[in-house]
């Protein structure tokens, strides 16, 4: 789901919850485009690119006797999302994944920051349309991994968004573990002289990250049954137009086309306004149904501008 140092980072499942919760790039106001400027002229290119590299996956224990200590390493935020039209889905009742969410729904998320970049998170969901809610659709959903928000670094997650219950019924698992997606991404940012082609306003800014996704185990509409091995490449980019108001777009290419399903987008988007400070709002549309390069080939009630959804959040630290 930016210049040398605006990163934070881009925050993934089978393709379509994928898209909307994997990591992404995103602006952060943290450091000035003078103070980039400055930092460009004293390190060539490549020696950002080694930086970032070299301290991808840092575990420094000193760190973990320095840093904050672990019951200040929390924080969290709600959620409402309303989605533009609510049209239940009808797939079979073991599909533990599908269409994204047509259901106004609030959520809490809660994240945990282990060790540096190393960190845990979870989101808890209410429904207040119950009889809209399908299999596939999470009480809980779940996320750990490592992922530096600066750029040119390596990022490793995994991610649960399939259909996992607080109390599932008989002989149902809490969660499918190994139908969660791993994703190893690389973040780095578009730089001179192409974010000047690119660019319309003199603070906007862009940043890039790429990614292979791969799930053990996912669910497939035509056969009726779990099939495994589902694999994707994504290259999403965000672009900050100015201050806190971005627009961002993610392509996927998948290694057998047989394997995308009709949710599954061949990309995905969303703009809004994103502070990614504490004791903040966030306003954002997203959508991530199954749209299709070709829009001949989208799946019914699926891929429209009125299949995305509106969401409006607030950010906080315990």
């Amino acid at each position: 789901m930016l210049t040398l140092m605006t990163f934070k980072c881009l925050a993934t499942d089978h393709q379509t919850q994928m898209a909307k919760h994997a990591p992404k790039p995103v602006l952060s106001p943290e450091i000035s485009s003078d103070e980039s400027s400055s930092k460009t002229t004293k390190e060539t290119e490549s020696d950002l690119i080694w930086k970032g590299i070299s301290s991808s996956f840092a575990l420094s224990l000193e760190q973990w006797d320095q840093d904050t200590p672990w019951y200040k390493r929390w924080s969290a935020s709600v959620n409402l999302g309303y989605p533009l039209v609510e049209t239940p889905a009808t797939l079979p009742a073991n599909a533990t994944t599908g269409p994204s969410n047509q259901n106004l729904t609030a959520s809490l998320s809660v994240k945990h920051s282990i060790i540096g970049n190393w960190f845990i998170s979870a989101t808890a969901y209410h429904y207040f349309d119950s009889d809209l809610q399908q299999a596939w659709n999470p009480d809980f959903t779940y996320v750990f991994g490592y992922s530096d928000w600066r750029p040119y670094t390596f990022s490793l997650l995994y991610s649960n968004y399939g259909g996992n219950r607080f109390n599932p019924e008989s002989e149902v698992k809490h969660t499918e573990f190994s139908q969660g997606t791993w994703s190893l991404g690389w973040k780095f940012p578009i730089t001179k002289p192409f974010i000047d082609w690119l660019s319309f306003t003199d603070d906007g800014a862009m940043g890039c990250q790429l990614d292979y996704n791969y799930t053990p185990e996912y669910f497939d509409l035509p056969s009726v049954e779990y099939k495994n091995h589902h694999q994707t490449v994504s290259l999403g980019c965000k672009y900050s137009i100015v201050g806190n108001w971005y627009v961002n777009a993610t392509a996927f290419y998948y290694f057998d086309s047989e394997q995308k399903q009709p949710w599954n987008p061949d990309f995905t988007y969303g703009f809004g306004y994103f502070d990614w400070h504490p004791g903040t709002i966030t306003i954002q549309y997203n959508n991530y149904s199954g749209n299709r390069w070709n829009s001949a080939d989208r799946g019914p009630e699926t891929g429209r501008f009125k299949d995305g959804s509106i969401s409006i959040s607030y950010s906080f630290k315990f």
